[in-house]
């Protein structure tokens, strides 16, 4: 004969309340500018001075780093 024990699980008298979970936080959608940002930039603005003409743009990308990190 098999005999399986069996416990009673105390009744809640009350009502169990699901934590309460904050709101998620807003973010913005305006993007903090990054030092690689301000150097493509930078280098935009060396290639409009020369007259927007192609050919320079590795020359333009260190000058604007060299530029933007010196700061």
């Amino acid at each position: 004969m098999i005999v399986s024990r069996v416990e009673k699980r105390p009744k809640l008298n009350k009502k169990v309340d699901a934590p309460v979970i904050a709101p998620a936080v807003e973010t913005t959608t305006a993007k903090i500018p990054t030092s690689q940002d301000a150097i493509r930039e930078r280098a935009y603005q060396m290639y409009q001075k020369r007259g927007s003409k192609d050919g320079h743009d590795m020359q333009d990308w260190l000058r604007a780093e060299r530029q933007i990190l010196k700061h």
